[in-house]
């Protein structure tokens, strides 16, 4: 299709990613949706699509170089190119956390973020507008961490210096509990938590360097999910459908105030890049607004 819109989204066979696609899927937008559904199973997840939109499912690890290549690869020789990445991939170890699991954590959550959106950015035909949009989490104010930590999440440049901060969380880690706390990562299990302020960041550098394109980050709220039901206090009030409205909002709705209420999805859209969109609680099922995370 010429005119079609082509999004893809990571982490879409389970939780808030096959919400996201099932909301894209039912859109009846005047350009319509080719949805990349992809995992690292490559699953057909038998999600209806409202014609014409389509779903395309497809295998995809974002922790590995090579698949993300070979993704880009098949896609690419399918679209002129793509408009809309959607990061959702991510996993959560704080229940059973060790070096070793924070390692896979921060490499999955922030490593393939970082990685996608490398790979997206240098597609030959990128269009100005397209968009990537990072899902992260609300549960992880700046002003969590030290000064020190605050002030090197502000001073950021380059990638190279958010990589540099990943090496030393998790040099840190090894070091135990006193030690982390010491160097103003926080106590307790973080590594979901610091992956996920490394996918902020690296959402507000990207879109410094590449303001022909909106990048923002957002968080979906608590969600009836495994990773959502892995926290205490109750069962997460949110279906994946009404976590994701946040994230499919940035994709194809309408940054701006006028979002606000109900996304306006496939409407005009301002031209709002580096911000963190999340609802006024984790537990309500709204659109989000734009704030700015550095400020958090």
């Amino acid at each position: 299709m010429a005119n079609n819109l082509v999004v893809v989204v990571t982490g879409s066979n389970r939780g808030v990613g096959k919400g996201i696609v099932e909301l894209l899927a039912k859109q009846k937008l005047e350009r319509p949706l080719t949805i990349y559904a992809t995992s690292r199973s490559g699953e057909n997840a038998n999600i209806k699509a409202s014609s014409p939109n389509e779903i395309r499912y497809q295998k995809l690890d974002t922790k590995d170089s090579a698949s993300i290549q070979s993704f880009f690869n098949i896609a690419l020789k399918e679209q002129t190119a793509l408009d809309v990445l959607i990061n959702n991939a991510a996993v959560s170890n704080d229940y059973r956390e060790t070096p070793d699991y924070a390692a896979e954590t921060v490499q999955t959550n922030y490593g393939g973020t970082r990685d996608m959106c490398k790979a997206f950015l240098a597609q030959p035909n990128l269009k100005p507008g397209s968009r990537i949009v990072n899902v992260t989490s609300g549960y992880n104010l700046l002003k969590t961490y030290g000064q020190d930590i605050q002030n090197r999440f502000r001073a950021v440049t380059e990638i190279s210096d958010l990589d540099a901060m990943a090496d030393d969380y998790l040099k840190v880690v090894k070091l135990g509990q006193e030690a982390q706390q010491e160097a103003g990562w926080g106590s307790g299990a973080r590594s979901y938590k610091v992956s996920k302020a490394l996918n902020n960041a690296v959402t507000i550098l990207l879109a410094k360097q590449h303001p022909e394109v909106l990048i923002n980050s957002c968080c979906p709220g608590w969600t009836d999910t495994a990773m959502g039901n892995q926290a205490q206090g109750g069962t997460p009030p949110k279906t994946p459908q009404e976590g994701a409205r946040v994230p499919v909002r940035l994709a194809i709705g309408d940054l701006g105030p006028k979002g606000d209420e109900d996304g306006a999805l496939g409407h005009d859209t301002e031209k709002i890049s580096g911000h963190f969109f999340e609802n006024v609680n984790i537990m309500a099922p709204g659109w989000g607004k734009a704030k700015l995370w550095l400020d958090l």
